[in-house]
């Protein structure tokens, strides 16, 4: 196994030039031979003895803070972002391939947006003036729509 000198972590990809978790060069920094050892106990082993097999996609990846400002920009697409957010949260919270980080903010996520459908459902719907002002603008917009906004 190749041990990568930037991230410190095991490349499962025997010969690679680059690190498979952080992308630095492996040639560059040098690499330090190591032999697998199951009894570690450290998460990078069972990483890399889960990917000593012939299916890397099975690779648990950590999530930058690029990965995180890419989703969180999701949600600034109307009206679709929340639902690609929400997919990706679902995938996230009960995938196999998922950190248990990005698992946990994921179902603290989830458990936060149904308490805040909850919360703006009994504002909603214990005043009607809200109920009648929401379904105007709702019926508005669709006769907008069908007319093609003329």
């Amino acid at each position: 196994m190749e041990v990568c000198s930037v991230c410190g972590r095991k490349n499962p990809i025997e010969g690679a030039n680059f690190c498979y978790y952080c992308g630095a060069s492996l040639r560059e920094h040098g690499v330090e031979k190591e032999e697998f050892k199951p009894e570690a106990e450290s998460v990078q082993a069972e990483t890399a003895a889960a990917a000593e097999g012939t299916d890397v996609t099975r690779v648990k990846r950590p999530f930058t803070t690029l990965h995180w400002l890419g989703l969180l920009l999701l949600l600034l697409i109307p009206p679709y972002g929340w639902v690609a957010f929400l997919v990706i949260a679902l995938i996230s919270a009960f995938g196999a391939n998922a950190t248990e980080e990005r698992r946990a903010f994921a179902k603290a996520f989830l458990i936060f947006a149904v308490i805040a459908i909850i919360l703006v459902s009994i504002v909603i719907y214990s005043n009607p003036q809200l109920m009648d002002q929401y379904m105007e603008q709702y019926n508005k917009m669709l006769s907008e729509m069908q007319t093609g906004g003329k």
